[in-house]
């Protein structure tokens, strides 16, 4: 390595260019430098290397030597890079025979193969490719013009271009794979929180295993091996509206997300201190935070007897659990900082408002169609806030939300 010329902390080998962007913007975004290069050797300080192999459309012969020439070119002289092989989510062009060469060049004896990217509906359920739920051979990626797909199950396209055995494995297998004979594992992946137990076990795996997948594992590797903090909301869901609980559920697959349910008897007698606790920890672990106080459809016809209970009516309930949200944020405020405020349901808007001593607010932009974004003015809290009507959007708004929040919220 010629002095100056930093090595990479990441390398990935891609086989075409839009698959080495796909690759790398995620890890962009998680705060690494990242490269895309057509040919090695290659000189550069970036802390992600991702060459381009361009061999998706070659024969399995060329695109192995191809592999073969452009490691044979990269010249690592300290610590070895976490390397990936990224992979076509539809799994065309070589799989096969560019894994076999990637070992041999990486000096490893086993690889996994976790192809699956749920983001764009491509999961991996009993060793068989599926989009959108349906088999592989079923979709318009079977009649590729230059690289049809022949097979729904990963290991019959990967055995068709290697000699190396190719076999379903499990995340538990993962911690002492290959230790005897060189072998290829395919793991199923239907979620994100799937992909992050499988990177998880590849990188405390008791020898150097190569990991192979598609944007999904290049996303799950930016997960884990994030250069900047990742940004965490802290959303406050006072609606109990249809709506709102079906938004909440769609987070149910999300990464890094704690749902904490808020029970109105207890903060009702004042005890908002076993939440605040439990809020306080999930973001400062780099969660999003949800807190809502509606369990299922069920609470929401339970009002009434929460009125006997409590002797209050309708509207007098409704304010004192919103002052008690409101409390609960400011307490939460003060101990931890989050990146930004959700707030749903306009009464719980305008309570924690008052609980941070705001007088008004100003309005940057809207985050969704129905989810302005700005700042309260005065107060204790000057980060970003977003706010929505309980009954508005539709089933992806909070996640929309959380997406902006996680790569395009700037201040």
């Amino acid at each position: 390595m010629e002095k100056g010329i930093s090595e990479p902390r990441i390398l990935v080998v891609a086989d075409d260019f839009t698959g080495a962007n796909d690759a790398g913007v995620s890890l962009a975004l998680a705060g690494h430098t990242v490269d895309v290069a057509f040919e090695t050797p290659y000189r550069g300080d970036a802390s992600v290397w991702v060459i381009n192999s361009d061999s998706r459309a070659m024969n399995p012969e060329q695109a192995a030597k191809k592999i073969t020439t452009l490691m044979g070119n990269i010249r690592l002289a300290q610590k070895t890079p976490l390397i990936i092989k990224k992979i076509d989510s539809t799994l065309r062009g070589n799989i096969g025979a560019e894994i076999d060469a990637l070992m041999n060049a990486c000096g490893v004896k086993g690889a996994i193969v976790a192809p699956a990217y749920p983001l764009a509906g491509r999961t991996t359920v009993g060793g068989e490719c599926r989009v959108n739920g349906v088999l592989l051979t079923e979709t318009e990626f079977a009649s590729d013009p230059k690289t049809p797909v022949k097979h729904d199950r990963v290991t019959d396209i990967i055995q068709m271009q290697t000699a190396i055995p190719c076999c379903p494995v499990t995340v538990s297998d993962l911690g002492h794979f290959a230790r005897e004979h060189p072998c290829i594992g395919v793991v199923d992946a239907q979620t994100d929180s799937d992909l992050d137990h499988i990177v998880e076990a590849v990188m405390q795996a008791e020898q150097p295993l190569l990991l192979v997948g598609s944007a999904g594992i290049c996303d799950a590797i930016a997960r884990r091996l994030s250069v900047t903090p990742p940004r965490r909301v802290l959303a406050i869901m006072g609606s109990m509206s249809e709506i709102a609980q079906r938004q909440i559920a769609t987070l149910n697959t999300h990464p890094r997300t704690t749902r904490i349910h808020v029970d109105v008897d207890t903060i009702l007698a004042g005890d908002i201190h076993r939440y605040e606790t439990r809020i306080v920890q999930a973001l400062r672990q780099g969660e999003h935070c949800l807190v809502h106080t509606c369990a299922d459809s069920v609470a929401r016809h339970n009002i009434d007897t929460l009125c006997q209970r409590w002797q209050l009516d309708r509207a007098a309930l409704g304010e004192k659990i919103c002052q008690c949200l409101g409390e609960l944020t400011r307490q939460v405020l003060l101990r931890t900082t989050p990146d930004a405020l959700y707030l749903s349901g306009g009464d719980v808007a305008m309570a924690t408002a008052s609980a941070l001593g705001a007088s008004g607010f100003r309005i940057t932009r809207n985050v969704a169609q129905c989810v302005p974004y700005g700042h309260f003015l005065g107060g204790v809290w000057s980060r970003p806030v977003m706010t929505k009507a309980g009954g508005f959007g539709d089933e992806t708004t909070l996640r929309q939300v959380l997406n902006f929040i996680e790569e395009r919220m700037s201040e």
